[in-house]
């Protein structure tokens, strides 16, 4: 099957399970803004692509909520739903990919290969949107209720790759409200104090369960997550804070 028609038939399946953000990046274009240790070439010496795969709004959380009605045993038997429902359909794609005898590897932002590749930096040049001020990607439609759920690097070399927004950056011309409305006072017009930020969410319980800088965001306020989602995405995070703290 020729790559971009392989490419169509991936989207619509990762679009059907909740997964409606895709763009392919060109992997030499990628390895040339990263670190060694972050280079998709670690992972493949032959990669010509990528494709990165995530998810925005509210629609994934729909999805999974009726696929766990259907799957009673997977909710009952897994504690991080998205992180493994994310691999589960990937792993549903590797064996499309297999069938058509695609060189491939998968690497997912969450487990042991989370440093692997630099997943803000492939959504950068992808399109899916630019760094605003609390550290994360802003998309133009969604603002920053978008999550990042893998890529997919591959020999496979497409006819169109995404581009990065170049005049996109809404930050610059915001009144910035999530400046003002962090409790820890992370956020400011320079960047994201991410340290402060981890430290104020291990000794107190205020952002636990939500981000109040990240719901003042304008941008895209009517594709928040609903609080049960976002509590969800908090508690793992707060897992994968500890987990680090306690490394290092």
């Amino acid at each position: 099957m020729e790559p971009d028609l392989l490419y169509n038939r991936l989207k619509n399946l990762f679009y059907n399970s909740g997964f409606n953000l895709l763009c392919r990046i060109k992997a030499s274009k990628y390895d040339n803004q990263v670190s060694l240790s972050r280079r998709v070439s670690n992972l493949m010496l032959n990669a010509k692509s990528v494709i990165l795969v995530g998810f925005a709004g509210r629609g994934f959380w729909e999805i999974l909520q009726g696929f766990l009605k259907e799957n009673p045993g997977f909710q009952d038997t897994r504690e991080d739903w998205i992180d493994d429902y994310t691999v589960l359909r990937f792993m549903h794609v590797a064996r499309i990919l297999e069938d058509e005898k695609v060189d491939y590897e998968i690497a997912f932002p969450f487990g042991s290969g989370e440093l692997s590749l630099d997943f803000s930096k492939l959504g950068e040049l992808g399109g899916v949107g630019t760094k605003s001020l609390m550290g994360i990607l802003i998309h133009p439609e969604y603002g920053l209720w978008i999550s990042l759920r893998g890529a997919i690097v591959t020999d496979l070399e497409f006819d169109y790759y995404d581009e990065p927004l170049l005049s996109f950056n809404p930050c610059h011309h915001c009144f910035k409200p999530c400046i003002s409305a962090c409790p820890a006072s992370t956020v400011s017009e320079r960047d994201w104090n991410y340290v402060a930020c981890m430290k104020f969410r291990l000794s107190n319980n205020t952002c636990r369960d939500n981000c109040v800088s990240r719901r003042a965001c304008p941008y895209g306020k009517e594709h928040q997550y609903s609080e049960a989602q976002l509590a969800h995405h908090h508690k793992f995070v707060l897992k994968s804070i500890k987990r680090y703290w306690k490394k290092n």
